[in-house]
């Protein structure tokens, strides 16, 4: 399980070059795939992951908790989600 999947939002916190590479990816995948939300994105990241991670939101927001549950709609392809992975780690894969 995954609590706070999204780091309370810090995912997005462009200080970070971490978060930099991460959010430019998903803005990538958005035009890709016609999705918006890049808070989507990354919760299907999450349920496609092989570890069969279950993202836990802590949210009392009824908007942020159907947006998770919206997220198993994501048409997201095995390239995007290593596009993600690739963005996280920041270098290639082998």
């Amino acid at each position: 399980m995954a609590w706070s999947p999204i780091s309370g939002g810090k995912l997005f916190d462009m200080s970070h070059e971490k978060s930099q590479r991460i959010v430019e990816c998903l803005k990538q995948i958005s035009e890709e795939t016609g999705e918006e939300s890049l808070d989507k994105i990354a919760y299907k990241w999450l349920l496609m992951h092989p570890a069969g991670i279950m993202p836990i939101v802590g949210s009392g927001k009824i908007e942020r908790l159907k947006m998770a549950v919206n997220a198993f709609n994501v048409p997201l392809s095995l390239e995007h989600w290593f596009k993600i992975y690739v963005a996280s780690e920041g270098e290639e894969m082998p």
